[in-house]
């Protein structure tokens, strides 16, 4: 059966509002909800309505659902549109790497979108991954030659502090991934919000410099702290070393 495309395009609208707003409506929430419920049962073909309901699952914090109509929307027909959100998802519920595959195929599928481009740089950095943060911005340059927008000048200027401390102190980025993975798994566990804010120090002694990254979420102090043992404690648990000399993460209550 054939998808009217005007019923998809109003709920999708009626949804970009909602999320544009930037406050919680429960009650037009509840109503899209209905209503693109009612979507999927009637065209269950209608990837586009797989997608709006995985957003609004996400909103209302229920991960599997989210996810199931996520893959489904895609399995009905892969778009940019699609693989960003379903990007956006992830990142909601600390699936980073999974989160970063999806912005880096629509990377591949349309270079110049900087809607990717940014979604895949905060993610390389939430992990650690520095030098693939550098690396994408390096090869946007070269596709859009001229001055990049000013939030990627100022990235870049950062980056190349960070870059080179992180060659100096031989760390990979697939070695710093794993260290932050065991919180990314601790904070889904317990439920934890995004609001989360991530400040990154380079300190030299010397010739030696030592990256201190600092995560800041909405708690108390004792909270703070309190995670960030069970953080410690679940990387002693694995059979790895890890590069506590040359890299502290460190969980402070917000500001």
């Amino acid at each position: 059966m054939a998808v009217p495309a005007l019923k998809i395009n109003e709920l999708l609208d009626r949804l970009r509002v909602l999320l544009d707003t930037g406050s919680r409506n429960e009650l037009e929430l509840r109503r899209l909800r209905q209503d693109v419920k009612r979507q999927v049962e009637l065209y269950p073909g209608d990837g586009d309505a797989h997608m709006a309901l995985g957003i609004i699952e996400r909103l209302e914090g229920r991960e599997e659902e989210a996810v199931r109509h996520h893959q489904t929307a895609l399995r009905c027909g892969w778009n940019v549109e699609r693989a960003l959100n379903y990007a956006v998802t992830l990142d909601y519920f600390y699936r980073y790497d999974e989160a970063l595959g999806q912005a880096q195929a629509v990377i591949d599928a349309d270079p110049l979108s900087l809607t990717a481009l940014r979604v895949a740089l905060r993610l390389a950095f939430t992990t650690g991954r520095f030098q693939l943060e550098q690396n994408l911005l390096a090869e946007y340059a070269k596709r859009v030659p001229g001055r990049l927008p000013d939030d990627l000048v100022e990235t870049d200027m950062h980056l190349n502090l960070i870059v080179s401390t992180v060659e100096q102190l031989d760390l990979t980025d697939d070695l710093l991934a794993a260290f932050h993975r065991p919180l990314w798994d601790l904070l889904r566990t317990i439920g934890w919000g995004q609001d989360l804010k991530i400040t990154d120090q380079v300190f030299s002694d010397g010739d030696d410099r030592f990256i201190n990254r600092t995560l800041q979420l909405p708690l108390s102090f004792e909270d703070a702290q309190a995670l960030n043992w069970q953080w410690v404690e679940r990387l002693a648990e694995q059979d790895q070393s890890w590069p506590m000399e040359k890299m502290m993460i460190t969980l402070r209550e917000a500001a």
